[in-house]
């Protein structure tokens, strides 16, 4: 299991068939109902563009409609599912996309959440305390005493414990910085590869997954005034050959490929257009101030337009 509170960072992960869905929004942001394929690749984009931020290539996806630029979702908060192509979730209130291709998640943990449990002790002690959602779920045919269902339950746990830290830190919720989370939750295809996708655990596993999802968007959303998109990526499995490896920053320095030997010129950024008008017009603004203030100049009248003349000719006289 992967838990990530994101900010910022890159991890990139192949995907194999699947489904992106909106389970909450804020009228806002305008999602269209309709079946359009996404590109996994290009929900960071979708989030970028739905909290107002501006993106490298234009998107041409359909589902995303230009919302109310001047009110914009104080955080994103996109789930995803592995180990299932799609989840059953209630009709009517989620809008879903097929998805292809790769997807693209984000991650880097505000020190606040420092104190969820990570390491697989931390959550089953965590699991068997008074406050526990064992106490609150139906395990129904899931067990207390099994490894695999324990690691599913304390991925719900996760989700419990983050709303809750979230609602004990509401000063995280009322900046004026926009907010990104990113959670991975493997538990569900541990169990699918244990009992398999037919078993009375898997079915009972992904209604308990839905109810909780339900749940923790809806505290999230709550705890941002209504002001929140929740997304949920379901995905069946990674194709590992198109994961990217992650460097430190301490890592040494690469040597670059040596120049081109055709003089040729470096590749100008996306923000080239933008340096290239604040140089140019402020250029052309002072030209102007030069010349205007050389003319009024030239053609001054020393004995009516200069303050200093005027002055010491007055004095001249009172003498």
């Amino acid at each position: 299991m992967a838990v990530l509170v994101a900010l910022m960072s890159l991890v990139v992960a192949g995907v194999l068939g699947n489904e992106f869905s909106i389970l909450r929004s804020p009228g806002s942001v305008v999602f269209r109902d309709g079946n359009w394929p996404i590109p996994g690749e290009r929900i960071p984009d979708v989030a970028a563009l739905s909290m107002g931020f501006s993106v490298k290539e234009d998107l041409s996806w359909p589902g995303l409609a230009v919302g109310n630029l001047f009110h914009r979702p104080r955080a994103t908060v996109m789930v995803m599912v592995k180990g299932v192509d799609k989840l059953a979730l209630p009709p009517g209130s989620v809008i879903s996309y097929p998805l292809e291709n790769r997807v693209y998640m984000v991650g880097k943990a505000n020190s606040v959440f420092e104190d969820l449990s990570v390491t697989l002790r931390q959550l089953r002690s965590r699991l068997f305390q008074e406050n526990s959602v064992l106490s609150l779920l139906p395990l129904n045919s899931l067990s207390r005493n099994n490894e695999v269902d324990l690691l599913f339950l304390s991925e719900l746990q996760v989700l419990h414990d983050i709303s809750s830290l979230l609602s004990r830190h509401k000063h995280l919720a009322k900046d004026h910085s926009p907010d990104l989370y990113s959670l991975e939750l493997a538990g569900l295809d541990e169990i699918g590869k244990r009992y398999g996708e037919d078993s009375e655990q898997f079915r009972d596993a992904s209604k308990i997954l839905v109810d909780a999802l339900q749940k923790f968007a809806d505290d999230m959303d709550g705890l941002y005034g209504g002001n929140a998109v929740v997304e949920l990526v379901t995905v069946r499995s990674f194709d590992t050959s198109l994961v990217r490896k992650t460097r430190t920053i301490l890592e040494a320095k690469q040597v670059k490929d040596p120049p081109s030997p055709y003089n040729l010129a470096y590749k100008y950024n996306f923000d080239y257009s933008v340096v290239f008008n604040l140089i140019l017009w402020i250029m052309i603004a002072l030209a102007l101030a030069v010349i205007i203030t050389s003319y009024n100049i030239w053609n001054m009248d020393p004995g009516y337009d200069s303050i200093i003349y005027r002055m010491t000719n007055q004095k001249i006289r009172m003498d």
